[in-house]
């Protein structure tokens, strides 16, 4: 069997987080499809068995699923992806906020919360069959993250993150992405925003810098 095939499906990426004995648990995710859209809306999880994070969805049965956006921070992948919520508090290395009493990723390209009404054991993951009970766009045109451009461009800048965490034991300098809340332009060049000039205008469509968030 050629397991490469199974690479050419579409994907996103997500970060879960969930309540944990101290603090906030959470890892990466792929494996999440939306099923229907009835109102409420509901979605399907495939978490890894033994990892924290399933461990605690059991727990818990609620949980949000922060939807990666494609400029995201490398080291957020490494930092949700590369070690275990049991020895590290995740949560505290990258931007977020607690949306009522859960935490979401800053600068994601869109939010959801979800309650779990049945779960089925598979081989190596736990399939969660969830109702969708919240959900938050971001204001920007941010473009989620795909799966394939992440192995492709991001997975190498992935590791060196995780790598220099490590050897540093900091978590990078936290980078947020500023757009334009008229057009979604993503401002990422390596200027300070808080230093261009005042007349500085969007080059996209021209607004000045105020209509950035």
């Amino acid at each position: 069997m050629d397991i490469s095939a199974l690479h050419r499906f579409s994907y996103g990426l997500y970060i879960v987080g969930v309540k944990a004995l101290n603090g906030f648990g959470g890892c990466v995710v792929d494996a999440v499809a939306q099923v229907t859209s009835d109102n409420p809306p509901s979605l399907i999880l495939a978490s890894m068995k033994g990892n924290y994070t399933n461990e605690r969805i059991k727990a818990e049965e609620e949980f949000t699923l922060s939807v990666l956006a494609e400029n995201v921070d490398p080291f957020v992948v490494a930092n949700f992806g590369f070690q275990s919520a049991r020895k590290v508090a995740k949560w505290q290395n990258v931007p977020h906020d607690i949306k009522n009493g859960l935490p979401v990723l800053k600068g994601a390209a869109a939010w959801v919360r979800c309650r779990v009404i049945e779960a089925k054991e598979l081989s190596t993951h736990t399939l969660f069959i969830c109702r969708v009970t919240d959900a938050w766009s971001s204001a920007a045109e941010v473009k989620p993250l795909i799966y394939g451009d992440y192995r492709k461009s991001m997975k190498r800048a992935a590791f060196e993150a995780f790598k220099a965490f490590r050897d540093s034991g900091k978590a990078p300098e936290a980078r947020l992405t500023l757009c334009c809340s008229v057009c979604g332009y993503a401002y990422n060049d390596a200027a300070p925003f808080g230093q261009l000039s005042a007349d500085w205008k969007c080059p996209v469509c021209g607004v000045s810098k105020d209509s950035f968030e």
